[in-house]
């Protein structure tokens, strides 16, 4: 069965998932930042995934759903490094040819789990952007489907297990922080908030090294020259502009995050947490101690979206200082 986004969708994808041994994943309060910020903060660990990330919740939701459709050649798909791991275990599980698209420079860990994974691994362009153009002429060239984070609706679904998860803990959240990438997170786990605890305010995050989607969302001129983040995840340089105007409906507010925050912000979790984060999941920190005057008091919960780490930002990250 292919979801839709009728009434009910959310249930659906809740079933598909309740198989899986490792959902739902620890919803747990902070032991010293939410105090440190003056906020009762919880951190959604969805770095607790077999592969380190939220999204093989959607990528299982599209194997399980898509693949009996499927042509011989398989999917093809660009990533950052999350996405294309997610992918390709999904697609190992059901036994369906992955090929994988990244940039050059992508962090050399995740490009090693994406070849353990089984997927064919290809290296093309300078961005994110670039390797997904290149990935989609060749799933046109090569007879295969391509499969955009962003676009396909079923990363969506999976994504919105997250909301429906932290949402059985109760619905008394002041805000929902939320990394905006492509937007396929997002859409999923504010679509579940707006229908079950429509007071939550729901927040994206950018990194300023790629704020496109946050000019896109505020109705602004987007140049989409170039990206330059430690936040691989959201780097994010041309907009898909279809889900910008369903996005903007449902996201409440969007922070841009200085990259100079970044690697403090994974700092401050690795000592006061013991939480090893990327930069991409570690930008709701960031976010926060940004607007600390605006949220104390405020019950909160921010999604961690990931948690691998190459060896050479480790080093830079102990390197540096701490952002609490």
């Amino acid at each position: 069965m292919i979801l839709g986004t009728e009434n009910g969708w959310l249930s659906n994808c809740e079933y598909i998932l309740e198989e899986e041994w490792w959902t739902p994943t620890p919803l747990l309060p902070t032991q010293v930042i939410g105090q440190r910020l003056g906020i009762d903060l919880w951190l959604k660990r969805e770095d607790s995934t077999p592969i380190g990330s939220f999204k093989l919740r959607g990528a299982l939701v599209c194997m399980d759903t898509l693949s009996s459709g499927l042509p011989k050649a398989g999917v093809y798909v660009a990533s950052a490094g999350n996405y294309g791991i997610a992918i390709a275990v999904a697609g190992r599980r059901r036994r369906i040819p992955v090929k994988v698209f990244v940039p050059v420079g992508a962090t050399p860990s995740k490009i090693e789990r994406i070849r353990l994974s089984g997927a064919t691994l290809i290296t093309v362009g300078d961005d994110f952007d670039t390797a997904k153009s290149a990935a989609r002429d060749a799933a046109i060239e090569d007879g295969a489907v391509f499969w955009e984070d962003g676009v396909v609706p079923q990363m969506s679904h999976g994504a919105a297990t997250i909301g429906t998860e932290i949402l059985r803990q109760g619905d008394e959240w002041d805000l929902v922080l939320v990394p905006l990438g492509n937007g396929s997170l997002i859409k999923g786990v504010a679509t579940a908030f707006k229908s079950q605890s429509p007071r939550t305010r729901v927040i994206g995050l950018v990194p300023s090294g790629a704020p496109s989607m946050a000019q896109a969302m505020l109705g602004q001129t987007w140049c989409g020259s170039r990206v330059d983040t430690y936040a691989d995840g959201l780097a994010v340089r041309i907009p898909i502009l279809p889900i910008i105007e369903e996005l903007k409906t449902l996201v409440d507010e969007v922070w841009v995050v200085d990259e100079s925050k970044l690697l403090p912000a994974v700092k401050s979790l690795l000592e006061l947490e013991q939480i090893v984060a990327e930069p991409s999941a570690a930008i709701s920190l960031a976010g926060l101690f940004d607007h600390r005057d605006q949220i104390c008091g405020k019950k909160v919960v921010a999604i961690l979206t990931g948690s691998l780490l190459d060896m050479a930002l480790i080093h830079k990250v102990l390197g540096g200082d701490a952002l609490l």
